[in-house]
């Protein structure tokens, strides 16, 4: 009995789409490279319902033939490649001959286009991978295509396809990383008839104001680095403009964007000293390689690279951006005459202290050493952990130690709590339940805060920005890419909006959900991690105190949020056995 079979076109290219055309955004960057490759001046994209509905981009490019136009949509035919020799020559942006092929398998396409040769045009239209109907028409050079209807034929695939605030931010991502690279062409992007930008040909620092804001303009600093055959241009942020949010981070090889961990990492390390940890400086570096020496034929979508050397590479980015921040006073001045486990401030704080003549090898200071000892007794004998009768244990104090634990006495055991992950806890279920109930309260800023995003991002805030509202921030969209907040949750310390809400746009990208309740949870959690009931460092007894109270009246008192624990108990056996 036979069990092979053969599977049909149709299902094969269903399969096939299933790599290259992953949702919407993937059919705007395989046409987008189309054009790019027929060596279009201008370029025009309209997305209806955040291309749910259709994908549109018109082009002036060289145009096709009418049988170039027919051939153009069956799998791997493509004008870049002849032979297997060619795979380590690629210069253009598409090769593979997959992805009109792949995208006619989901939807539906109305093709028009006509070469520099051509009296006429030509039009197709294609549905479920079958052309159903061709004529000639009077066009101009170029060509347009509509994509319909995306995955019609694979509705479980359209079900999992997000909101059209989500969506419309991958197409945007696309766009942007595509006009980057090119910014000797003219862009339009319109949604829904309203245009988002429209990009002139200029030089790549006006193309960057253009796409992100005009304040860009102050934290730009020059990256331009040759060696050998491998150049590195571009530019990068100063640190003071770092964000906590990722997706301004940019490395393009041979004008093609890519994914590298390890290239990025040699990036941050350059910055090692000059930002805060879980910051994130903005970067778009061109690294320009022998084709000879990089693949790019790794996957569909053609974002991973395999490099011949990675740690020359490694070491020439690092070494680049390194210069390139030294070399514009940015990188910190090193005092040599400085013990650098001292600053400035601890040893004038140390000079200022009235046993700073003390020197423990003279005889004659014994005395003094004895006086310091008995004042260190008499400091910590309220803080005791043991007491001798139950009647002194009831006024046992918690004490702080190593600024992040607590240890408190009860009855024969110690409780050591993290004091960081309690307060998460608090709050996480003080906020949850405010939000369920809908009785989260704001406390009034006394002059608003104004943020103001890139394009991409702003599309999340709109996706997320009643989950903000629900635990207590007064909080609304101010302009074309801006939110003004008005308050703030009650009963915190002085927070930081900006980071916040950065911090919230920050875990929707990592966590990448999309259902109301997901959404709200990850908000929540990174809200509690972020915000603090007491932010000083030394807490004072009523506080520790307060920490301790609220935490056991937590439905969850033993692990945080993010299921850490909250607090060990330790018994005076175990405490035995220590010795």
């Amino acid at each position: 009995m036979n069990i092979i079979y053969q599977l049909p076109k149709s299902v094969s290219n269903q399969i096939a789409a299933g790599e290259v055309v992953q949702r919407p955004s993937s059919v705007v960057k395989e046409l987008l490279e189309n054009s790019i490759d027929a060596k279009a001046k201008n370029i025009k994209i309209i997305i209806k319902d955040a291309g749910k509905q259709s994908v549109t981009i018109i082009d002036d490019g060289i145009g096709m033939s009418k049988e170039d136009a027919i051939k153009c949509f069956n799998r791997h035919s493509t004008s870049k490649l002849k032979n297997a020799e060619d795979l380590f020559k690629i210069k253009t942006m598409g090769f593979r001959g997959e992805a009109l092929s792949s995208i006619s398998a989901v939807s539906d396409i109305i093709l028009k286009t006509k070469s520099i040769d051509d009296e006429m045009g030509y039009e197709i239209n294609i549905k479920n991978s079958k052309i159903i109907k061709g004529h000639e028409i009077d066009k101009n050079q170029g060509t347009s295509i509509i994509i319909k209807n995306i995955f019609f034929t694979v509705p479980a695939r359209r079900n999992f396809l997000k909101s059209n605030k989500v969506e419309l931010k991958y197409i945007i991502d696309e766009f942007i990383r595509i006009a980057i690279s090119n910014s000797n062409i003219n862009f339009i992007l319109l949604n829904n008839e309203l245009e988002i930008y429209n990009l002139k040909s200029s030089t790549l620092s006006k193309r960057i104001i253009s796409l992100f804001k005009k304040s860009y303009e102050q934290q730009l600093v020059l990256c331009d680095e040759k060696f050998e055959n491998i150049s590195i241009h571009g530019f990068i942020g100063k640190p003071e403009y770092s964000k906590k949010t990722r997706g301004e981070q940019f490395i393009f090889v041979n004008n093609r964007f890519i994914k590298s961990n390890y290239l990025n990492h040699a990036i941050i390390k350059s910055y090692e000293g000059l930002i805060e940890e879980k910051k994130y400086p903005f970067y778009i570096l061109f690294l320009q390689i022998n084709t000879s020496e990089v693949d790019i034929n790794i996957h569909p979508t053609k974002t991973e690279v395999k490099f011949e050397d990675e740690k020359l590479l490694y070491n020439l980015m690092n070494s680049s951006v390194s210069k390139s921040l030294s070399s514009h006073h940015i990188m910190p001045s090193i005092d040599f005459n400085s013990d650098i486990n001292f600053s400035n401030k601890t040893v004038i704080e140390y000079d200022n202290k009235e046993y700073q003549n003390i020197r423990p090898s003279n005889s004659n200071n014994k005395q003094n050493w004895k006086k310091i000892f008995d004042e260190v007794k008499i400091e910590n004998s309220n803080d005791k952990l043991i007491f001798e009768n139950d009647l002194i244990e009831i006024k046992n104090k918690p004490v702080q130690f190593l600024d992040n634990f607590i240890f408190k006495q009860l009855g024969k055991k110690l409780l050591v709590f993290n004091h960081k992950n309690c307060q998460q806890r608090i709050l996480y279920e003080k906020f949850k339940n405010s939000s369920l109930n809908s009785n989260a309260n704001s406390q009034q800023n006394l002059f608003p805060k104004y943020i103001e995003f890139n394009n991409s991002d702003f599309q999340l805030i709109k996706e997320i920005l009643n989950d903000i509202k629900s635990i207590g921030f007064n909080i609304d969209i101010f302009g074309k890419n801006s939110v003004i907040i008005n308050g703030v949750p009650t009963g915190l310390d002085d927070i930081n909006e900006e980071e916040i809400i950065e911090g919230f746009i920050e875990e929707i990208k990592k966590n990448n959900q999309n259902l109301k309740a997901e959404k709200k949870e990850i908000i929540l959690k990174s809200f509690s991690r972020k915000a603090k009931i007491i932010n000083n460092k030394r807490l004072n007894h009523k506080e520790m105190e307060s920490i301790i109270d609220r935490l056991f009246a937590c439905s969850n008192p033993k692990y945080s949020p993010d299921g850490e624990l909250n607090f060990v108990e330790l018994s005076d056996d175990k405490i035995k056995n220590l010795f």
